[in-house]
């Protein structure tokens, strides 16, 4: 499977930790409004909306409504044997409900050997939606090198990398580790922005203290341009200001605004032709 996709610039959707709390109608609403092609939804904001009274079988139709798709689902927890695998099974049974483009891993405890089992038995269990585990600098899964070494361990078609900005650069990421090779495993680029802020503690940073696109100090642009001289097909692109002051504002505000920093950043590095 080639996580390849011919849209220019590349199908963007508005990611799932841009609205942590917020009712379902209004994210389908303000991603729509704000012309995204799809969202992403986490395995919280779906039981939320069952709280709600939508049930499952429903949730997919009033995507497809607004004109959007699934396009990535969260989370699975590898190594969490805690009350955690209800919630890794939910989302499981959840890809087959609502088809994502993508559903994303991530390995917060445990050893890295047992994690990259999990990893390829749950690439074999759904083998046709790319399952893309996200590296952090503060998870088992620390950098892209780990990642890619995870990829290579499960040796599935549709085993892939959640290419985060941040988490890149925060682990020690340099342009010239972005190449081809890489870009073939690539399911989605996310990003996001933060300020120099001495003495944060990374997670805390990246969970409750991003910015938009080009409004902080990591080299987006060279980043994305990067990206473009390879000449490979873009991949998707995910939005992820996740930020504790920003879900403040109305949803409508923060979706059009991750639109618009978005479409500079990606002009500005040669991706908007």
């Amino acid at each position: 499977m080639r996580l390849a996709y011919t849209i220019e610039p590349a199908p963007l959707a508005l990611g799932a930790m841009c609205f942590r709390d917020r009712p379902f109608a209004q994210i389908l609403q303000a991603a729509s409004q704000s012309a995204f092609d799809g969202i992403g939804l986490t395995v919280g904001q779906c039981i939320s909306a069952l709280e709600r009274g939508i049930p499952i079988n429903e949730l997919g139709k009033r995507i497809e409504d607004a004109g959007l798709v699934v396009a990535e689902l969260e989370l699975v927890r590898l190594c969490d044997d805690g009350p955690t695998r209800h919630a890794n099974s939910l989302v499981e049974d959840l890809i087959e409900a609502l088809h994502p483009d993508r559903v994303h891993v991530a390995a917060f405890t445990g050893d890295p050997s047992l994690a990259a089992d999990e990893y390829a038995a749950l690439c074999q269990r759904h083998p046709n939606t790319p399952v893309a585990v996200e590296f952090m600098p503060y998870s088992v899964i620390n950098d892209v090198q780990a990642a890619q070494k995870l990829v290579c361990h499960a040796g599935t078609s549709n085993a892939s990398i959640v290419l985060d900005v941040l988490h890149f650069f925060r682990s020690g990421g340099q342009l010239k580790h972005i190449d081809a090779e890489l870009l073939e495993r690539v399911a989605v680029v996310q990003l996001s922005d933060v300020g120099r802020r001495p003495g944060v503690e990374l997670a805390r940073e990246a969970r409750q203290l991003r910015t938009y696109p080009g409004r902080g100090s990591l080299d987006i642009i060279g980043f994305l341009r990067t990206i473009h001289e390879t000449q490979a097909p873009y991949p998707p692109i995910s939005v992820e200001p996740i930020s504790n002051a920003l879900e403040l504002l109305p949803m409508e505000v923060v979706a059009e605004e991750v639109m618009f920093t978005t479409l500079q950043v990606l002009e500005r590095a040669g991706w908007i032709r």
